[in-house]
């Protein structure tokens, strides 16, 4: 997902991957999964059959492992701020993990194109030898969307 908005003293363009489920959405699914899972564990259980009961436990934390590994790598975030006197690029995920700033004239952006036509574009942001792949998450419509914001924006500021 790209979200392009001004702010007071130029733009900010929030890169984000698309996320299928909120955290919420997760945990209600995990209950969901998880009772019926428990009811027939302690039907077995009292049937004479108590080693089901552990599997079963198994089964619902590896699927609520899974949801929060999904969660976490959907949780992502990249943040591009460009103003007229500089580009800053924020990585992290609920913080900003790592924060880049470059002289926004000295930077360039580079979009590599694949080998072959089945591999995905990379988008990358260059300033005095230092190289940021950005996007590499998103999909291929959006990476084409976020390049033209960025063309727009670019192009605004040479005018100026």
């Amino acid at each position: 997902m790209v979200i392009t908005e001004q702010i007071d003293n130029g733009y900010r363009l929030s890169l984000m991957p698309n996320s299928s489920i909120s955290w919420q959405g997760s945990l209600l699914f995990l209950v969901l999964i998880s009772f019926p899972i428990s009811i027939i564990g302690i039907t077995f259980f009292f049937y004479g059959a108590p080693i089901i009961l552990p599997f079963a436990g198994l089964e619902i934390l590896i699927v609520g492992t899974a949801l929060y590994v999904v969660f976490k790598k959907s949780s992502k975030k990249e943040v591009i701020t460009l103003t007229k006197e500089k580009l800053t690029i924020e990585k992290g995920r609920f913080r900003p993990d790592s924060v880049s700033e470059f002289i926004r004239e000295w930077s360039y952006v580079f979009v590599e194109k694949p080998s072959h036509h089945w591999y995905p574009i990379k988008i990358v942001i260059s300033s005095k030898g230092e190289k940021i792949p950005v996007g590499n998450f998103l999909t291929e419509e959006e990476k084409k969307e976020f390049v033209s914001s960025l063309e727009e924006i670019i192009s605004e500021y040479r005018a100026d």
